[in-house]
């Protein structure tokens, strides 16, 4: 008998499995199969969006055919994970190579519904449990991969939004105008050619740069500058707003930033006449 929830259901062990079958994680999500392939080889943000699940990731190898990292959890424990992408059967494998629960295997199979609209079915194998504690094992892994997945849909249907707005456009103003500036509550967004930008104020002077990372369009807008350091929250990259390179190693940057310039009456303009 399974439990039944609006959007999910967990199903018990299959009592016929001869690899220790522990139970079954079954949901419906509101998003594409290319963003369930994107999500599942995202291996950078394991520890940005999962913290409450993992400390750190340190990749060994990773390509289109999935990746192999060493992991390290909240609690500490160091695991090393490796994730093949089967996108001929719509599935992918997660297998715990050294660690906790060394030797399972986790079987997710994508089925679209429609065209952002996926049923995925999870499958946890683990050996070495008992057949009386199989339940509660497959419980914890459905409790588990419950809120990993509240915590990608939201990361997955914002990159969609993003990848939908992104449609190319020319301004016919070169400088926008923002008001004055002691009536300026900062940080704030504006929009030049149909994408976002945020205004800050950081160590005493203004600045102007991209709300969306440039790697995955991460919300560059939720983070709280640390001086001229912005860090995007899903996968740790960091910026300099000052001049939109990459300092944290990874060969991306965020588009030239326009000058945010202050006249004598105290009006503060955003001016993109030289981007």
């Amino acid at each position: 008998m399974c439990l039944l929830m609006p959007d999910h259901e967990t199903y018990p062990p299959y009592p016929d499995s001869r690899t220790c079958h522990v139970g079954t994680y079954r949901r419906v999500l509101p998003v594409s199969v290319e963003r369930m392939y994107e999500n599942a080889l995202d291996w950078e943000h394991l520890p940005h969006v999962h913290a409450a699940s993992f400390k750190a990731i340190e990749r060994i190898d990773a390509g289109s055919w999935g990746w192999r990292a060493e992991t390290t959890s909240a609690r500490g424990d160091r695991s090393i994970i490796e994730l093949r992408l089967d996108r001929a059967c719509r599935r992918w494998i997660t297998r715990t190579l050294k660690g906790a629960n060394a030797g399972s295997e986790i079987w997710t199979h994508a089925f679209p519904i429609e065209a952002r609209r996926v049923d995925i079915v999870v499958d946890f194998f683990v050996p070495g449990v008992a057949e009386s504690a199989r339940k509660k094992v497959g419980e914890a892994f459905a409790a588990l991969y419950q809120s990993l997945y509240d915590e990608d849909v939201a990361m997955m249907t914002e990159r969609q939004r993003r990848l939908d707005a992104r449609i190319e456009s020319h301004a016919e103003q070169e400088r926008i105008a923002l008001g004055s500036r002691a009536d300026l509550a900062l940080p704030m967004q504006i929009e030049f050619a149909g994408r976002p930008f945020v205004v800050a104020e950081i160590e005493g002077a203004l600045y102007a740069y991209s709300a969306w990372c440039p790697h995955q369009m991460g919300p560059l807008y939720a983070a709280i500058p640390e001086g001229r350091l912005v860090t995007c929250p899903w996968h740790g990259y960091q910026f300099n707003v000052a001049d939109g390179s990459c300092v944290s190693g990874q060969s991306c940057q965020l588009p030239a930033p326009p000058d945010v310039v202050q006249d004598s009456a105290g009006q503060v303009f955003v001016d993109f006449s030289s981007r």
